[in-house]
């Protein structure tokens, strides 16, 4: 009796015999997948970015510090870094830990939605602030009337 072998048997047949596996088992899918919101904080304003600020160019690095500066409440330390959170509540309980900050301007769309919290500002991603002039000044505004300028 003659057995006929089709392609996708011929094709698992010497993927085995080179040692290549077709098939793999899937990990575990992790239900909760962290997100990394990134920050920069310069005195008592803080800002989150969707990226490290060093990840951005040096023109965009100098807007965001720009922006920061014309709130005039930018004395004191200067740091940069990450938080990894899984919820947004998590989020609001990070910010909280920081000391004194007064604003928090989040730059683009952070986690899929927005996020308000008491002393927060919503602003166009970086890269649509760097690109459109207009949208600074819509910017300026709200920082002028969020913090009584």
């Amino acid at each position: 009796m003659l057995f006929m072998l089709t392609p996708e048997i011929k094709t698992n047949l010497i993927l085995k015999e080179i040692g290549i596996k077709r098939y793999s088992l899937r990990s575990k899918i992790n239900n909760s997948p962290n997100h990394d919101i990134y920050f920069y904080q310069k005195g008592v304003i803080l800002s989150l970015l969707d990226k490290p600020f060093e990840n951005f160019v040096k023109e965009q690095q100098e807007l965001i510090k720009a922006i920061i500066s014309s709130t005039m409440l930018n004395e004191g330390e200067e740091k940069s870094d990450k938080i990894s959170i899984k919820s947004k509540s998590e989020l609001k309980e990070e910010i909280l830990n920081f000391a004194n900050i007064k604003l928090v301007i989040i730059f683009g769309n952070i986690m899929d939605t927005e996020l308000v919290f008491k002393n927060s500002i919503q602003a166009p991603s970086v890269n649509e602030l760097f690109l459109k002039k207009a949208l600074k000044k819509d910017l300026w505004l709200k920082i002028k009337s969020k913090l009584n300028l």
